[in-house]
């Protein structure tokens, strides 16, 4: 199989695995169908969104290593049941310690997003004021030409 490039692909793969229409996907997780098309299925999910998603379809959390990284493959039914019976401490533990690396992750990840907006939104405040004061002098500089030039010309 090839891999799937992104978290959005993976989920179509997931609906698709369990018979899910994508009608009910975006009506019971209220996500708008266009995420999924187009330019829209190769950009980020979203925290918020990958949350939603795991609330309404709590069997994803089976698969949130394959969701999220694309490692591994996604499990079916079937192949759940038998992993569950195979070392269920040391796959549980194994597997919270790998959701709580990705989440931790995934949280950097916003945090660092976050962090650079507010930088770029301050950067960008500090240039409309400069540009503003620069403005602002030069049409107090060309009304005192305008009006020198009334004076003179009178």
């Amino acid at each position: 199989m090839d891999k799937i490039q992104t978290t959005k692909e993976r989920i179509l793969i997931f609906l698709e695995a369990n018979n899910i229409k994508k009608e009910t996907f975006y009506r019971e997780t209220g996500i708008s169908a266009s995420n999924f098309k187009g330019a829209g299925l190769k950009s980020d999910l979203g925290v918020d969104k990958l949350a939603r998603i795991l609330r309404v379809y709590p069997d994803l959390n089976d698969n949130l290593v394959w969701l999220i990284t694309g490692e591994g493959e996604l499990l079916t039914e079937g192949e759940k049941n038998k992993k569950d019976h195979q070392n269920d401490d040391l796959y549980t533990n194994d597997i919270n310690d790998k959701i709580g690396d990705l989440l931790a992750n995934l949280f950097a990840q916003y945090n660092a997003q976050d962090k650079t907006l507010m930088f770029l939104q301050s950067q960008i405040s500090k240039i409309e004021k400069k540009y503003s004061k620069a403005i602002s002098e030069q049409n107090k500089m060309l009304n005192e030409i305008l009006s020198a030039m009334k004076i003179s010309s009178r």
